[in-house]
């Protein structure tokens, strides 16, 4: 699987930052990301997480309950962002149209070339995966 490198111009580094502002504040109006949820989050880092936890288990031994923990790291998933599918829930969320537009180009379908050593393997569509890197 190729995921692109995204090497941007200062100017565009700015502009891809102030997108992302206005995303992340869309997301946040609408409460699109759970409150448990710390990963990729300002604010939220995993200390803090890990106090809550502690917290909460503490509580609930003081109650005599149990407790049970899941966590969940989804190898690879940014390698595996489906454009399409990505599009259609930010629609579905009311995310402003402007910024989904702006996403739907940031991860238009990517053509890459692919060079071996003597060999030029051609262009290959990359259907899924977002930008890393800017």
């Amino acid at each position: 699987s190729y995921r692109p490198i995204s090497l941007l111009s200062a100017p565009g580094k700015l502009f891809e930052r102030l997108v992302y502002w206005r995303l992340r504040d869309a997301v946040d109006e609408r409460q699109l990301i759970p409150a448990e949820q710390f990963g990729f989050r300002s604010g939220h880092s995993s200390t803090l997480q890990l106090l809550r936890l502690k917290n909460t288990i503490h509580r609930n031994k003081r109650v005599s309950k149990s407790t049970a923990v899941v966590l969940l790291d989804i190898e690879k998933a940014f390698d595996n962002v489906w454009h399409n599918g990505l599009i259609h829930k930010l629609c579905r969320f009311g995310v402003p149209v402007h910024l989904v537009k702006r996403v739907s180009k940031s991860t238009a379908v990517v053509l890459l070339d692919i060079e071996k050593a003597f060999d030029n393997s051609g262009a290959a569509t990359v259907p899924a995966g977002v930008p890393q890197g800017c």
